[in-house]
């Protein structure tokens, strides 16, 4: 990335590559703060599933930084399968938020008022589905690159 925006030759590219830099950082920035989030405040239960997207960041971001220095395809490859792992990540773990949540409230989580009931739970779905935002955006950029 960095070795692009300095070889842009014309105004479009550089904007480009400024862009792809810009949201590449803003993944980068959420694997830090969402695996620091769950190491800090030491936010996850007994099971193991719970480390799952403390790993998924522990992993996501050298990755990421990995691309800003080298975009070839042994780095973009995992890079992008990796965010896909991010994604499924969000994606299963908001899933598993509204069911746990729809358990304790004893509602049907298969109905408007039982999800909006479980949506409003104690096991928060929008953290969960961070993950999915991070992943999808640095997805893009790692499309979005040629060789």
């Amino acid at each position: 990335m960095i070795e692009a925006l300095i070889r842009a030759d014309t105004e479009e590219k550089r904007l480009l590559e400024f862009i792809r830099s810009a949201f590449l950082l803003i993944a980068m920035v959420g694997f830090v703060f969402y695996g620091m989030e769950h190491w800090v405040l030491d936010h996850w239960a007994e099971s193991w599933q719970s480390h799952i997207p403390f790993y998924v960041s522990l992993v996501g971001f050298p990755l990421t930084l990995l691309m800003f220095f080298h975009r070839g395809r042994w780095v973009r490859y995992p890079f992008l399968l990796w965010m896909l792992v991010s994604v499924a990540t969000g994606v299963v773990g908001a899933y598993y938020h509204l069911l746990w949540n729809a358990q304790d409230a004893e509602v049907n989580l298969f109905s408007l008022a039982g999800f909006l009931e479980a949506f409003k739970g104690s096991r928060p779905v929008l953290a969960a589905l961070a993950h999915t935002h991070v992943g999808a955006v640095a997805f893009v950029v790692g499309i979005t690159i040629r060789d």
